[in-house]
């Protein structure tokens, strides 16, 4: 904490070391010491030297899961999913869904999470997948459609350097009600 800021991307990181409780990060651009103490430079080291989470991991799609990809355009979220859930359904419609993700590329196309949601179990979720910045659908948009809906936005995911996506899902006080 301080004024003093260092930023090393994950991927550039070339070396971790730990000596006397001092934890040293080398990327091609830097090398930054922290003094941490022994124990903490060692969770920090064990840390940094695991390989990053799957986008699929952060996106908390299981094994075997059944998923929806409705028009979504991010060949790498398709291919990721694909090799993860059991069943993936790419047309128009379906139901009874763990995961779904669509894609809303503008405020107009907000309606398509009505859609999503009925296509999920009680238990299941909705990846709102849409452009960030100017030009592209506002998180307030999404989470005002969710609020509408009965659903709650529960994580937010980088999807790309182009589009996030907003998890929706069903409050655990109405799964399994019949207002749902």
């Amino acid at each position: 904490r301080g004024e003093a800021r260092v930023r090393i991307p994950r991927p550039g990181i070339t070396g971790v070391a730990v000596r006397g409780g001092v934890l040293t990060v080398t990327s091609q651009d830097a090398k930054v010491s922290l003094t941490l103490g022994e124990e903490a430079a060692a969770k920090w080291k064990a840390r940094l030297e695991q390989p990053p989470k799957a986008l699929v991991d952060k996106l908390d799609v299981k094994p075997g899961a059944k998923a929806w990809l409705w028009g979504i355009d991010d060949e790498d979220l398709a291919a990721q999913v694909k090799s993860r859930a059991g069943t993936v359904l790419t047309g128009g419609s379906a139901s009874g869904c763990h995961v779904v993700f669509v894609q809303v590329d503008d405020e107009a196309g907000l309606g398509r999470i009505d859609r999503a949601a009925a296509a999920i179990l009680d238990d299941g979720a909705v990846w709102v997948v849409h452009p960030k910045g100017k030009g592209g659908v506002a998180d307030t948009a999404v989470f005002a459609r969710a609020k509408v809906l009965g659903l709650t936005a529960t994580k937010v995911a980088k999807i790309s350097s182009t589009h996030t996506a907003e998890k929706l899902v069903v409050p655990r006080a109405k799964r399994g009600s019949a207002a749902r």
